[in-house]
């Protein structure tokens, strides 16, 4: 028992000792990453940001684009091995009892042989990689374009947290503006009790809303510094706003470039190319490779002096060649490859069908979005501020009482944050377009690496 208790009390020192050096080690790495960036970088994300800039800098530190950008580079090392001839082979041999013979006792042999496949194979495998080769690229750049489009998603909702943030304060404002109001002429006996109650409530809900829109805006710099790869603790400044700009391309001309330009459905048609070059190379696989070797053995001097050769080294060269004797091993092969290219087809006939697919309910998305800005801004946002004058009239001539501005004035508010709303699920569906579309759909591209 004493036993496992000091070993209890070991274990616990053991994990307290290694605290500190645990926040040490975090400390040092989120240090080195923060030296990583120049400091006027971090002054610029401070004093503010942007999309483009937001954009570049994704680009040039996000793990995940490296990870893809280094597996494109290993593939590229892969051409030069595979199309290369087998490693020649250098023997020796010692003969531990010497073999004697009439031109004098053989005791060493030395060989050197080199295996040839058959002609056309290399070529083959080369050209099986080369496809390889770019189906990574186009892979890099997917992740080139997933990333951009995660980094606007973030953006704009980063714009719709901080916009609603201000539109909310201003009510908070306003709001506290009549409370006192309605306190002032409860007081008077101008009032009544459910006028009062009604503003108290209306003023905790936006109090709640602001608290839960404060950290929402931080959880989605969170994200965008993950998707930077700088620490959380590098503040981020105000976004720049963007520009609503309703999209005019009909959804034909939309299905058009997805088909032509998505980095999946290119990736599906790479893979088609490589299985139909595999089937070539799998029947080649089935001839024979051929073998070469050339061998000398090192003989001593004749017991007979004066004999003919004697101590001359023989010299011999010698061919081979493979015989690919198991036909059902060699159609096997054949039918194996033949069958991944019929599944690589499929494939992509099921990739364009689910694109396509999702191509139209994003579209009808978008289109909703903008109906919803239409609908508010041109129509429920004016009726509402009209409504809100004609109650504030109402209220100073004390026609009427308090909850009916207090109503009109939360109507107007609930339609300007469904507005902000419905403009940020736009930019955020039509980023959502640009990932099934293979990249931008504006007429500005987005800069690339």
């Amino acid at each position: 028992m004493k036993k496992l208790v000091s070993f209890t009390w070991l274990l616990l020192l053991v994990f307290c000792a290694g605290l500190p050096i645990e926040s040490k080690v975090r400390r040092a790495a989120e240090t080195l990453t923060t030296e990583s960036l120049p400091q006027s970088t971090i002054v610029a994300l401070t004093a503010g940001i942007d999309l483009p800039t937001l954009i570049r800098l994704a680009v040039e530190r996000n793990p995940k684009l490296k990870v893809a950008r280094a597996n494109w580079q290993a593939t590229l090392e892969r051409y030069p091995q595979v199309t290369a001839l087998p490693d020649p082979m250098l023997m020796y041999s010692y003969f531990a009892r010497s073999v004697e013979t009439r031109v004098g006792p053989q005791r060493h042999r030395l060989g050197f042989s080199q295996s040839f496949p058959y002609p056309g194979t290399l070529d083959a495998v080369g050209r099986v990689t080369l496809k390889e080769i770019e189906i990574q690229r186009v892979k890099y750049e997917q992740v080139v374009r997933d990333l951009i489009v995660d980094l606007k998603l973030a953006y704009h909702e980063l714009v719709y947290f901080q916009r609603a943030n201000q539109i909310t304060e201003q009510n908070q404002k306003l709001l506290n503006h009549i409370l006192k109001i309605a306190n002032t002429r409860y007081a008077a006996g101008e009032a009544t009790l459910n006028d009062v109650l009604k503003a108290q409530s209306q003023l905790a809900q936006l109090s709640y809303d602001l608290i839960l829109l404060r950290e929402l805006e931080e959880v989605e710099k969170g994200n965008i510094n993950a998707l930077l790869s700088v620490p959380s603790t590098i503040p981020l400044g105000p976004p720049a706003p963007i520009a609503y700009t309703v999209l005019d391309i009909p959804i034909a001309d939309l299905e058009r470039q997805a088909l032509a330009r998505r980095q999946e459905l290119q990736i599906a048609e790479l893979m088609i190319q490589k299985a139909t070059e595999a089937i070539k190379l799998a029947e080649l696989k089935t001839k024979p490779v051929f073998k070469l070797e050339l061998m000398t053995v090192e003989t001593g001097d004749a017991l007979m002096p004066h004999t003919l050769d004697g101590g001359k080294n023989p010299i011999s060269m010698g061919f081979g060649i493979s015989i690919p004797w198991s036909s059902s091993k060699n159609q096997s092969q054949i039918r194996e490859s033949d069958l991944i290219r019929s599944a690589a087809v499929e494939n992509k006939r099921l990739m364009e069908d689910l694109t396509l697919a999702n191509l139209k309910r994003l579209y009808f998305r978008l289109e909703n979005a903008r109906r919803l800005v239409d609908l508010y801004q041109n129509s429920l946002i004016p009726q509402a501020e009209q409504s809100m004058e004609v109650a504030e009239t109402w209220h100073q001539e004390g026609t009427k009482s308090l909850a009916g501005l207090l109503e009109t004035q939360s109507v107007w508010l609930n339609f300007n944050l469904a507005r902000l709303r419905a403009i940020t699920d736009y930019h955020q569906n039509l980023a959502r377009l640009e990932r099934l579309v293979g990249g931008s759909i504006l007429e500005e591209e987005e800069p690339k690496q």
